[in-house]
């Protein structure tokens, strides 16, 4: 090894003790005994051996025994933290969208800033969603493992802004799970306006009594097998389903089943996706909002702009999902989605 190699090992080494909040500190621990441990090694040497007391002696050694092994401690734990989760890129992620790739875990995210909203807090949580909706919005699991916490908000469309703290709820699926593309979206709300408990509470309908579908739509909605999300199954109805969903997601106020499903952005694609950065994709016509051609033009248009694949799942008590396991995240940005396994 030449003189420039070393030179670059030691430059890497430097930017991750740096940019580790926990190896920083070891390191400043271990320098500062070390300081003190020559200080005192300096005075031994002038000093007679009847002026150095046993005192001077034992603060001399644990300084510099321990000022060595915090030195060693912060650069060893920065490598450590180098070794980064492999994570799914997003090409992979959006070959599963073509494919609606089946999930097995899904993860849910919730920003909030602890001294405003502390029922948000891991503790305090009993819902996936707000206890009034029905249905709330899920991420897969394995497409945001190894990303930083921040970046994974960014991905399932939230603001990645000024994040104080993070909620996550990572589970195994046992029930059905809605891939959001229009199709799902469609399904999750004909279910909704389909409930006799809160009819009341549905003022304006957009599929219930509104003849917005056809009897080969419905049916075709009545099925919820996996195969059937993928949207060559159902690519002949996509444009009037998007259109429908066009009118829900960018008028939104107007329908009364989206108060009973978690907020819909409008940086939603109707293909199922959230798109990062964000988008308003509101401001298109309804004719753009919908264009689709094949998988490859939509690669080439989204592939830098997805996010990650958006899902629904019915709003959840939490203590009641077998196999949860529930994450506080104090430093979003320092902290990446950790790889829990398969089982």
């Amino acid at each position: 090894m030449d003189i420039k190699e070393i030179i670059d090992s030691l430059s890497t080494i430097f930017k991750l003790v740096t940019g580790s909040s926990s190896s920083t500190f070891l390191s400043v621990v271990g320098l500062t005994l070390l300081v003190v441990a020559v200080g005192f090694a300096y005075k031994a040497a002038r000093s007679k051996p009847d002026e150095f007391s046993r005192s001077m002696k034992t603060v001399l050694f644990f300084s510099l025994i321990g000022g060595m092994i915090f030195s060693a401690a912060g650069p060893s734990v920065a490598l450590l933290n180098a070794v980064s989760i492999p994570k799914m890129s997003t090409d992979g992620a959006f070959k599963n969208l073509q494919e609606n790739t089946e999930v097995k875990k899904v993860i849910r995210l919730i920003s909030y800033d602890p001294g405003e909203e502390p029922g948000l807090a891991l503790d305090r949580l009993t819902k996936l969603g707000p206890s009034d909706q029905l249905y709330s919005f899920v991420a897969s699991y394995d497409e945001l493992v190894g990303y930083k916490v921040a970046d994974a908000l960014a991905k399932v469309g939230q603001s990645k802004k000024n994040i104080k703290r993070v909620s996550a709820i990572i589970f195994p699926l046992n029930i059905s799970l809605f891939p959001a593309n229009s199709r799902g979206l469609l399904q999750v709300v004909k279910e909704i306006e389909d409930r006799r408990e809160i009819q009341t509470q549905l003022s304006k309908k957009l599929l219930d009594g509104t003849n917005a579908l056809n009897s080969e739509e419905l049916r075709d909605l009545a099925v919820t097998s996996i195969p059937s999300y993928k949207l060559e199954s159902f690519l002949d109805k996509y444009p009037h389903y998007c259109a429908l969903t066009y009118e829900l997601a960018c008028k939104s106020s107007t329908y009364s089943a989206l108060a009973f499903v978690g907020s819909i952005s409008h940086d939603w694609h109707p293909l199922g996706f959230s798109q990062n950065p964000r988008v308003d994709r509101c401001d298109l016509p309804s004719a753009k909002y919908c264009e689709y051609t094949n998988w490859d033009a939509a690669g080439q248009e989204y592939r830098n702009k997805f996010g990650a694949r958006a899902f629904l799942i019915r709003n959840l008590e939490i203590n009641k999902i077998p196999g949860r396991v529930m994450i506080d995240f104090d430093r979003p940005y320092d902290q990446v989605i950790p790889d829990i396994g398969k089982d």
